[in-house]
């Protein structure tokens, strides 16, 4: 009587630790997508104020002033 109990609990426990396992895997996984594209972001906003600096250095301030409003649609 006690053998399909210990079996029962026993297969119980490695699903709770199979879908805990897979739980912080994916867990780990959005948080590197995260940052990835965080890292995107961030390097696109870089990029943007560079060109809004080189347009203003121009006196082109309708497009320094284009690249700022972009720069914050991304931000």
């Amino acid at each position: 009587m006690i053998d399909p109990l210990i079996t029962f609990v026993l297969l119980a426990a490695i699903v709770a630790v199979s879908i805990g396992g897979a739980r912080i895997v994916s867990l780990l996984l959005d948080r590197l997508d995260r940052t990835a594209s965080q890292r995107s972001r961030e390097a696109q906003v870089i990029e943007l104020a560079k060109a809004e600096i080189a347009a203003t250095k121009r006196g082109d301030l309708l497009a320094a002033a284009e690249l700022a409003e972009a720069q914050e649609r991304v931000a």
